[in-house]
């Protein structure tokens, strides 16, 4: 029997014993767990204090579980993301434009993203905060699931005003060669002087889960990137939502 705290629901202790021997590594990330029977005899608990014990790994994020594969410990393999760098001028000139897709390769793993949708849609209210319009103005948005090794790691909806964008390769369903805002900056003629992250922490849609693939537990990070020229006018709202156990954000700040 695990050892209990006083007044300690006794699943509560078995799952922090076993949280603690998956921390200590003597379960491998992919690694089945034993089975409940099995466990229930290691730690003379009875099956339904095992089941309640796994079910609070799995809200935990730890283990997951699969039809005909038991219950495993997750494997963890985030992607680091460099937040104040991929957007700057040099970075994309670097990277011929394919920032997320180069970003991947340097880490070692293939990038790739699928278009789900392009074209024009309604102003929200939300949006129409990010862009500094009227809701119910035209925009026009760009949706795609982003991909690395063929696993779902995040989801990007981008939305420009659909007067500026209308006419150029942003508003096929297709990649953009030249990186869309190469294109926003020639179609402005002015370039993009600044971008203000915005990030929220939530958990997931039930729709959200499965396309990214989501154990139970694992928690979305919401970051809207917003990028604006030299006189504070917002040309894009890049809406991406990041698998919340499948990226590291890397943010360097200035300590002047």
């Amino acid at each position: 029997m695990p050892d209990t705290a006083a007044g300690e629901p006794i699943h509560v202790a078995l799952a922090n014993t076993l949280r603690d021997a998956i921390q200590r590594g003597e379960f491998s990330p992919g690694e089945r767990l034993p089975a409940e029977r099995e466990l229930a005899d290691r730690f003379n608990a009875s099956r339904t204090t095992v089941r309640l014990a796994l079910s609070a790994l799995k809200s935990q994020g730890l283990i997951g579980s699969g039809q005909g594969q038991g219950t495993y410990v997750r494997k963890a393999r985030p992607l680091q993301v460099l937040a104040m760098d991929q957007d700057r001028r040099a970075r994309r000139a670097e990277n011929h434009a394919a920032t997320f897709n180069a970003e991947v390769a340097r880490q070692g793993r293939i990038g790739r993203q699928i278009i789900l949708d392009v074209g024009p849609a309604v102003a929200t209210a939300e949006v129409a905060r990010w862009l500094s319009m009227p809701e119910g103005a035209s925009v026009l948005v760009r949706r795609r699931i982003m991909l690395v090794d063929e696993e779902p790691y995040q989801l990007g909806d981008s939305y420009y005003r659909h007067e500026l964008v209308k006419d150029t390769a942003i508003a096929q369903p297709q990649p953009v060669e030249e990186g869309v805002l190469a294109v926003l900056e020639r179609e402005h003629g002015k370039p993009i002087s600044y971008y203000i992250d915005e990030l929220s922490f939530r958990m997931p849609t039930p729709e959200e889960s499965a396309t990214l693939r989501l154990d139970p537990g694992v928690c979305v990070v919401r970051a809207v990137r917003i990028a604006y020229d030299e006189d504070d006018t917002p040309l894009e709202a890049f809406d991406q939502l990041l698998a919340g156990d499948k990226h590291v954000l890397v943010y360097e700040v200035s300590a002047e």
